[in-house]
């Protein structure tokens, strides 16, 4: 039996057991001192181990491919078809072409740590620095974040501590295979993933209080729980809770196109990425309007759910979609909500005459509220600390105006539904460009 399949970590290329990962924590500042003073990770090596990698992502009958499908699968419990598209879409990532473009977009060059003149001033060069030891402490609920965060701790030539969530086994194979493609040994020297609960808090304390930096993928609690091991000064780099959501003018509602964007929004991933839409706000102060369009989306979700897996929910996640759902059907009777599910329960529509922006318990849960324009600034406010992506489904002539609004009260992106969950190279994460959060800006003058 090889040391991967016993073994429940990765630190440096090596598969190692928990009495050896809590040996090594404990020395976990004195690694950092030697990776950190020894030669510098070389980008481009980093490009190259992306790009071999991607290529085996890329072909379905690649041994690694079929290994990390199945940690994915059984090992995850993620359904097949949302497993290939994890896949496909990792392959497009780490291809060399869309990792130098994520370069050139957030940091200006492909080669950050070569100094550059500046200009004007005679003697003075500036380049980008690694933080220096990057703790990420990662997500459970959408795979492809987990990766791609310590993909953006290598391209930036720091050291790279991951906490898996869950198994962790998709990630710690996926980082194994990355450190191998890289001939030298520098990626994998600068690569520790290990797996464990956060309830292990000596070793949280021990992967936090060493790192210059801290990654951390989730809710609240999660944040805050971090934020409160940190040593001061650490940097503090929170990927936090984020709330989506779709708009819909009536032309947008009334439109066969927009509502079935709407209905993919609302079923890839099941909503749990933050770009999934939790609120349909419709653009109507008129109930009549809005449950009207609350029956359009719900026939473009029983389409779009045709061709889809059934969604796989916990004990916990049932109960929760059930209890909302048994609260807005009581409302019913108050004449300010309808409930529209499908009878075998693969998505559900609330339409609900309050106008505020609801986190839905996700699983194709849907809220359908009522917003009239004039009133988004005052009913968003609140939520302007958590407001990301908008699906804005509207004409021409109201989608400038209706773009400037949701800017304004906080959003940081604006498509059309069908795209909410799309992303292009380079794209800013959250409003901020991810690369520049993981380097320090360098200047030298003679």
């Amino acid at each position: 039996m090889s040391s991967e399949t016993t073994s429940k970590h990765l630190w440096q290329g090596e598969w190692i057991d928990d009495e050896e990962a809590g040996r090594r924590l404990a020395r976990l500042d004195d690694l950092a001192a030697d990776v950190l003073a020894g030669p510098p990770l070389p980008t481009a090596g980093v490009l190259a181990a992306c790009a071999a990698l991607a290529a085996e992502l890329a072909d379905p009958a690649h041994p690694l491919t079929a290994e990390l499908r199945l940690a994915l699968t059984e090992g995850e419990g993620v359904p097949a078809a949302e497993a290939e598209e994890i896949l496909a879409d990792l392959a497009s990532l780490l291809r060399r072409p869309a990792l130098e473009q994520v370069l050139r977009a957030q940091l200006g060059t492909t080669e950050p740590a070569l100094p550059r003149p500046v200009p004007d001033v005679p003697g003075a060069r500036e380049h980008w620095a690694p933080v220096g030891l990057v703790a990420h402490v990662l997500p459970g609920n959408v795979a492809t974040a987990a990766p791609w965060s310590v993909v953006e701790g290598l391209l930036t030539g720091n050291l790279n501590v991951a906490k898996a969530s869950g198994g962790g086994r998709f990630l710690l194979r996926l980082l194994d295979a990355l450190g191998a493609h890289d001939p030298s040994g520098a990626v994998a020297r600068h690569t520790v993933a290990l797996t464990f609960p956060s309830r292990n808090g000596a070793w949280l304390d021990a992967v936090c209080r060493a790192a210059d930096s801290v990654v951390v993928w989730g809710g609240e609690e999660a944040v805050a729980s971090v934020a409160g091991r940190l040593l001061p000064g650490t940097r503090l780099v929170d990927w936090g809770p984020k709330l989506s959501f779709a708009y819909l003018t009536r032309e947008g509602w009334t439109d066969p196109d927009a509502l079935a964007g709407l209905a993919r929004d609302v079923c890839r991933h099941d909503q749990r990425a933050c770009t999934s839409p939790q609120t349909a706000f419709v653009d109507t102060d008129d109930p009549g309007e809005l449950f009207e369009a609350a029956e359009r989306i719900a026939e473009a979700l029983a389409k779009e759910v045709q061709d889809r897996p059934d969604p796989v929910l916990d004990r916990q996640q049932q109960a929760e979609v059930t209890t909302t759902v048994e609260v807005a059907r009581l409302e019913q009777y108050l004449g300010v909500s309808r409930v529209l599910r499908d009878p075998d329960r693969r998505w559900c529509v609330l339409a609900h005459t309050a106008s505020e922006l609801t986190a839905s318990p996700l699983h194709r849960t849907l809220w359908v509220r009522p917003l009239p324009r004039s009133a988004a600034a005052a009913v968003l406010r609140p939520a302007r600390r958590y407001l990301q992506t908008v699906g804005l489904a509207a004409g021409a002539a109201d989608a400038a105006e209706l773009t400037a609004r949701f800017v304004a009260a906080g959003a940081v992106r604006v498509t059309r539904t069908g795209a909410m969950n799309d992303s292009y190279v380079g794209e800013p994460h959250d409003g901020v460009f991810a690369l520049q959060r993981h380097t320090r800006r360098v200047t030298t003058q003679r």
